[in-house]
């Protein structure tokens, strides 16, 4: 495990240096560049979007260095990591959505968030904390966990799937690397957190997870996998759950590594079956919201 995060470390150093060399250097045909103000001129929701990061040149070079560094780091990562071999297997699986946008009834509160309880046969796990974007107290989390008749303490794990504000609780705890059920930090019970990126909460320790790490029995993190999204590089990591008589069941958070990506790494890791794949994708919706 130390010689494969020694690895991942320099390929990073390195891959940054390079990238920053190339980042220098890379030029556009101005047919290239034509061709993008004219798609940007036709869409009026893209020119917006990039009007609130920047240049539009300037960002697709990012971009495509961002691009090189994450197949880089999949490539190697793919030939080192392993097989997870004595994961077990659960036969009780259940996930209950907490948060996000649609909702079964008018008690419960959705949002452009994601939080998941999970139940095995020995472990409860609290996979991602929504976004709280009014910053509420109590937050949508909170609600709707006490509408379900679900307890802090009833939670076993933490994990966290990636560093976004409608993943950790809002955005002002992704700028800290932290995370929050609501508009402060109270004290939570000595509990595993696993995180795809160093994260921090007063009075715990998160283990940062970049490789796939078995979290109980018949539970694992499928590994942090990058891919730039919206001209910066996301690392998030997905669950795999080995249920008996079934196979893998992914849950995801976002799917910000693409299905392709998450499928491969899952089958390269388990002799299972993927039996379902479950969670947020950022597909397009025919309804209300979509990006």
């Amino acid at each position: 495990m130390k010689k494969q995060l020694i690895s991942i470390s320099i390929l990073i150093v390195v891959s940054l240096l390079v990238a920053s060399a190339q980042y220098k250097s890379f030029e556009f045909t101005q047919d290239e560049i034509n061709t993008m103000n004219s798609a940007i001129k036709a869409d009026t929701n893209l020119s917006k979007l990039l009007g609130l990061f920047g240049e539009p040149v300037d960002l697709y070079k990012k971009y495509k260095i961002n691009l090189w560094r994450a197949d880089s780091i999949w490539n190697h990562d793919q030939q080192m990591i392993k097989k997870l071999r004595d994961l077990g297997t659960t036969r009780h699986f259940e996930m209950i959505p907490l948060i996000d946008w649609f909702t079964s009834g008018d008690s419960l509160t959705g949002e452009a968030g994601v939080s998941y309880l999970i139940r095995t046969d020995e472990a409860t796990i609290l996979f991602d904390l929504g976004a709280n974007a009014r910053d509420e107290d109590p937050s949508p989390l909170q609600r709707n966990m006490a509408r379900l008749g679900i307890k802090p303490d009833d939670i076993d794990i933490i994990v966290i799937s990636h560093n976004h504000g409608d993943h950790v609780g809002g955005d002002k705890w992704e700028g800290g690397n932290t995370f929050s059920f609501t508009i402060n930090q109270p004290p939570l019970k000595q509990i595993p957190v696993y995180t795809p990126v160093k994260m921090t909460y007063p009075g715990l320790n998160p283990i940062y997870t970049p490789l796939p790490t078995k979290i109980a029995k018949g539970v694992a993190t499928i590994g942090v996998i990058h891919n730039p999204i919206f001209f910066t590089d996301i690392e998030e990591q997905a669950l795999a759950i080995n249920v008996e008589n079934k196979g893998i069941i992914i849950i995801s958070g976002c799917g910000h590594q693409s299905i392709e990506k998450i499928l491969l790494r899952t089958e390269m890791l388990f002799d299972e079956p993927i039996y379902g794949v479950l969670g947020g994708f950022h597909y397009p919706m025919e309804e209300t919201r979509n990006i």
